[in-house]
């Protein structure tokens, strides 16, 4: 007598869709980054004269944030787990402030939380599609990998002209995108009840990826091909070569970049984060909302699993 076929488990037929859908939309994002910056800032003809729809963005950034908290407060009614789901949504606001404070060059730089929340949507839908066994930690080191890689690739091609340095603060505007992203995602009951695992979710990959940076980082620094700044002035990209051909990414283009206050037209100034800076920032933030965001869902740790915010030290690159 032959056994019944195993029925399969429509939670992991939706892995794949879920996964192309966020590798698409995150490579779209990228490739058209600076054709939506110039079209935002570009001055159009209107019945009051020649404006661009950037000037918009403080009404837009207003409205947007109404909406939110109607939809924050709509969601905490409805939530299984209000408390630990309201401590996420305040710290995620005292997080936007702090950086709209003292991080935030324009206000431009709005437009990355919806970008890298929808991101996390898709990212958390690929991982969790029950919303039964929550992995925060896991998409936000993806979507903060994600943003970095974003960030590195505006400052070395797309945007080479307008990017003077590899920005951090994006890399950490990028997690706390993530993180609202997230709050959205799991502050809605679970699909179904847990069903029992069969295999235990680990950061085998997770922990391979951060190996395999920290292996190349190391490589390239040790090689003289990797370094924080110039003596100099080096071209746009940040990639100068020696006398004898030698070529050498710098973090930044000049010297008085990191760690200091530049002028900006949101608050007056803002401060670049040194990369020791960010990464503190990184890891607390990410170790922060993921035990909020573990205790909004529910989602019981087991062994090797989802514990800790553990985010890659990679650059991100600022676009003006």
């Amino acid at each position: 007598m032959n056994a019944a076929a195993p029925t399969p488990d429509p939670a992991a037929r939706a892995h794949g869709p879920w996964w192309i859908a966020a590798a698409v939309y995150f490579v779209a994002t990228c490739l058209l980054h600076l054709q939506f910056s110039l079209w935002l800032v570009r001055p159009r003809e209107t019945p009051w004269g020649r404006h661009a729809l950037s000037e918009l963005m403080p009404a837009a950034i207003v409205v947007g944030g109404v909406l939110l908290a109607l939809l924050v407060l709509r969601q905490l009614r409805r939530a299984p787990r209000p408390a630990p789901l309201a401590a996420g949504w305040l710290l995620w606001l005292l997080a936007v402030a702090g950086i709209d404070r003292w991080l935030t060059f324009s206000a431009n730089e709005y437009f990355h939380y919806p970008q890298y929340a929808l991101l996390a949507w898709l990212v958390a839908r690929a991982l969790d599609p029950a919303r039964d066994h929550p992995t925060p930690g896991r998409v936000l080191f993806w979507v903060t990998l994600a943003g970095a890689a974003d960030e590195v690739l505006q400052y070395l091609w797309i945007t080479t002209n307008y990017s003077d340095y590899l920005d951090f603060n994006d890399v950490l505007v990028n997690l706390v995108a993530g993180a609202g992203g997230l709050l959205l995602y799991y502050g809605q009951p679970p699909n179904a009840a847990p069903a029992p695992r069969k295999t235990r979710r680990g950061w085998r990959a997770e922990g391979a990826a951060i190996v395999a940076l920290l292996l190349a980082a190391g490589t390239a620094i040790a090689a003289g091909r990797l370094a924080l700044a110039p003596a100099g002035e080096v071209p746009p990209g940040g990639v100068a070569r020696d006398t004898q051909g030698r070529a050498t990414l710098y973090l930044q283009r000049s010297i008085d970049q990191y760690g200091r206050w530049h002028s900006g037209p949101r608050r007056g100034r803002y401060r670049v984060l040194t990369p020791d800076e960010a990464l503190a920032a990184l890891l607390l933030a990410g170790a922060a909302f993921t035990a909020l965001l573990r205790a909004a869902a529910g989602g019981a740790t087991q062994p090797g699993e989802d514990t800790a915010a553990t985010i890659s030290p990679s650059s991100a690159g600022k676009s003006r």
